[in-house]
Order: structure tokens, then C-alpha cells, then sequence
């Protein structure tokens, strides 16, 4: 075939695609093919049974998860998460040595109890460490420096984590929401690029009981927003809003007596290596 003849045939297949590309956009879908188009990827769990619970069994991969309130409970997700997400197809995550991106404002990321939870998945402390690649704010403006101009610049990532985005929030003032606005937008690229999972978390509102700190931009950006809420006797779970989930609340009750920790004096983190 000449080249002539090779350049028709790949305009034909690049037109065939993008009708068909304009067929799906402009025809109806039933609601069950959209419910099933978005269990196509597995769920990934969280590590904490309550939470999946709440979500119906995990993390979709196709959504976009805002976590809000104590920060300890949804940090500590993040890390199982982070390990979770590691493990095969057929055992719950999503695939063999994937990269999993780590924005840690909430400054908990601990290589240690990481170490600690990976080796109960059956998985390497060591690669599941070097699968996670983490990088800390300590301003706000550093965090709309790593969101923004940062985080579309890693390759084959899988998985974006972000602990606290609006923990080091300012002020009220417009460009802090123009800040904000910028580092979703980089987010968005990241999004577009390799359609990861994004589980964001962020603070409870000092001036409200439901809204997580940083207003509407931020709330309308996730797509299933969860309210984690400690108590002295239980730690509450409140489904905000989700796709195709109904408003759900479901309460993980407090042991009254304390369980014993096993001592871990003498122990590093080399251990786990």
C-alpha cells in the first residue's frame, strides 16, 4: 500500500471513531448503563469499615472524594488508602506498582505505621513506600504552587491524595479563592490526564457544623462529600452528597475501656524491611 493509500485509511478509522464519539454524546443513555458504566473499575477500600460502608463498599475510581472534619480520622484513611490502592486487581486495589501522588499539608504522613499497615496487606513496606511519592506546604502558597504548576508534571499516577487542602486557608479575601480556583484547576489537569482516583481532605468550616472549610469552590468540586465528626463516645460518618447514593449517617461507637496497645519500644522503622 502505498503512503497515499496508508493516509486515507487512518483518516477513515480517526472519522469512523469520531462519529461514533458524536453518536454517544448526542444520544440518550438509560440510567442503569450509566450506574453500570461507572462500576466498570473495582472498588478500592479504605481501610476503615465504617467508611466503606457508608460508600457502599469503597472509592470509586470515576468520582472525586471530599473528606472533611477530624483531621486525625481522615488522615489516618489516606494512609491505609494510599497502601489499599497498591494491591492487584483481584485482591482490591488497582494494579501492581501503581504511583500514588501524596499532598501532605496536615504534615501525617508517617513512613512507619505505612510500613506497619502494608506488611498486614502482603504487600512490601519498601515498594509501597517508593510507590508514594509525597511532597509538603507549609503556606498556602506553596500548596497552589504544588497543585498547580506541580502535580500534571508526574507521570503514571493512579491514585492523588491530598491531606488538608484548605488547612492553611488565609483569609476570606477574593484572591484566596482565586488561589484556590487556581489549584483546582491543576487538579483538573491531572484529572484529565490520567483520570486517577482523588480523595481530597480538608477541615471542618469554623463557621458552620456542615460545610468544610474553603466554601462553595470546594464543595462543588468533589462529588461525594463525606462528614467524619469525633465524639467523646462515637465517631459519626455523614454521606453529604453522592451521584447515585442517598444522604446516609452511620456511627462507629467507642470501646469504654481502652484496648491494650501492644509495646513497640525498640522497634524502627527498618523492621519492616
Amino acid at each position: 500500500m502505498n503512503k497515499m493509500g496508508t493516509f486515507q485509511k487512518i483518516v477513515g478509522v480517526f472519522v469512523f471513531y469520531f462519529e461514533e464519539m458524536l453518536l454517544n454524546v448526542m444520544t440518550f443513555n438509560s440510567g442503569f448503563k450509566v450506574y453500570k458504566k461507572n462500576n466498570r473499575f473495582p472498588l478500592v477500600s479504605s481501610g476503615d469499615k465504617t467508611l466503606d460502608g457508608l460508600l457502599a463498599g469503597g472509592f470509586h475510581r470515576d468520582l472525586i472524594y471530599l473528606l472533611y472534619g477530624d483531621k486525625k480520622i481522615t488522615s489516618n484513611i489516606l494512609l491505609t488508602t494510599s497502601v489499599i490502592a497498591q494491591k492487584s486487581f483481584n485482591n482490591g486495589g488497582l494494579g501492581d506498582d501503581i504511583k500514588v501522588a501524596y499532598v501532605d499539608v496536615n504534615n501525617r504522613f508517617n513512613p512507619y505505621n505505612i510500613s506497619k499497615f502494608a506488611v498486614s496487606q502482603n504487600l512490601s513496606p519498601r515498594k509501597v513506600l517508593e510507590n508514594i511519592l509525597i511532597s509538603r506546604a507549609f503556606t498556602f502558597d506553596q500548596l497552589v504552587e504544588i497543585l498547580e504548576n506541580r502535580l500534571d508534571k508526574l507521570e503514571n499516577i493512579k491514585v492523588v491524595l491530598i491531606s488538608g487542602i484548605t488547612k492553611l486557608w488565609p483569609n476570606y479575601e477574593k484572591q484566596t479563592f482565586e488561589d484556590l480556583l487556581r489549584a483546582i484547576d491543576g487538579i483538573k489537569r491531572m484529572l484529565s490526564k490520567t483520570n486517577p482516583l482523588i480523595i481530597i481532605t480538608a477541615p471542618l468550616s469554623e463557621y458552620s457544623l456542615f460545610r468544610p472549610k474553603g466554601g462553595k469552590i470546594l464543595s462543588h468540586f468533589g462529588k461525594v462529600l463525606v462528614l467524619i465528626n469525633d465524639d467523646e463516645r462515637y465517631v459519626e460518618y455523614v454521606l453529604i452528597q453522592h451521584p447515585y447514593l442517598p444522604e446516609n449517617r452511620l456511627l462507629k461507637w467507642k470501646h469504654r475501656t481502652p484496648k491494650k496497645k501492644v509495646p513497640l519500644r525498640n522497634m524502627t522503622l527498618d523492621v519492616w524491611f
